[in-house]
């Protein structure tokens, strides 16, 4: 498929999404909304194949600025049904985003605001260059998080802090985010997509099976009760168990041959 407000590039299994509006720090304007869904829609039917990660990222020098305020005047216009039919249309690309059965990693260049926000911290994996800032900044145009941010925040830094973030709309600097668990690793930023990438690169001899009933069981740990939680580890393992790609990594491990996955 061919997008025109963003890029999709696949190289050795690893399928790199760019925001490409860099002119108005990649805004999700209304075709930016709409390349994004179809693009994730791709990356479903490719997760698993011949993609074994993803990784997101902004074109110049922002990661992604938000919604585009001029869409969203003209929502305010049309009353609350379009713009809750809106949100329903993007929590179909958020679910299908998290529920991708492969690891997603973030490269946060630069700013992250409004709804760039919530979609960084919907990947598995946040890296951020030094100059990235963090902003909930709904509250300054006078309306809520979305894209999936009040359930996730609370999840990533508890329901205090997460509160505090998104009722300032503050800007939550690099480093801050890294102490507070939402950023994973800080990176120069002239090498941070190159390091997203290397990091990314490495689960492609990793079993497909073993991390997406992974993702898929630990992505429902904190609303279902720990027996329910323990049953599905169990459906879980008896799923990787069966797989050929266990049944030939144990038996490298026995006959003392290379593994077919390890981190380095």
């Amino acid at each position: 498929m061919t997008y025109s407000e963003l890029k999709l590039d696949v190289h050795d299994s690893v399928a790199t999404l760019t925001f490409n509006r860099p002119d108005s720090m990649n805004a999700l304007g209304g075709a930016l909304r709409d390349e994004f869904a179809d693009a994730v829609a791709e990356l479903c039917g490719r997760a698993g194949q011949d993609i074994s990660a993803v990784v997101l990222t902004g074109a110049g020098r922002a990661f992604c600025a938000g919604g585009d305020l001029r869409a969203l005047q003209e929502m305010s216009a049309k009353g609350p049904d379009a713009m809750r039919a809106r949100m329903q249309e993007s929590h179909v690309t958020l679910e299908r985003w998290l529920d991708l059965p492969v690891p997603t990693v973030a490269a946060v260049n630069g700013a992250a605001a409004g709804a760039g926000f919530s979609l960084a911290i919907a990947n598995d994996f946040v890296f951020a260059a030094s100059g990235a800032r963090f902003i909930m900044s709904f509250g300054r145009i006078g309306l809520v998080p979305d894209w999936g941010a009040m359930y996730i925040l609370p999840r990533l830094v508890g329901l205090q802090r997460a509160k505090e973030i998104v009722l300032t709309a503050r800007d939550v600097g690099a480093e801050e985010a890294r102490e507070l668990g939402l950023v994973l690793e800080i990176i120069d930023g002239d090498r941070l997509l190159g390091h997203a990438q290397v990091f990314a690169a490495k689960f492609a001899t990793a079993s497909p099976t073993a991390i997406g009933v992974a993702k898929r069981v630990m992505g429902s740990a904190f609303e279902t009760e720990r027996t329910a939680v323990l049953a599905a580890e169990a459906e879980a393992q008896a799923e990787a168990n069966v797989s050929d790609y266990h049944r030939e990594a144990v038996k490298r491990f026995l006959a003392k041959e290379p593994a077919l996955f390890h981190w380095q």
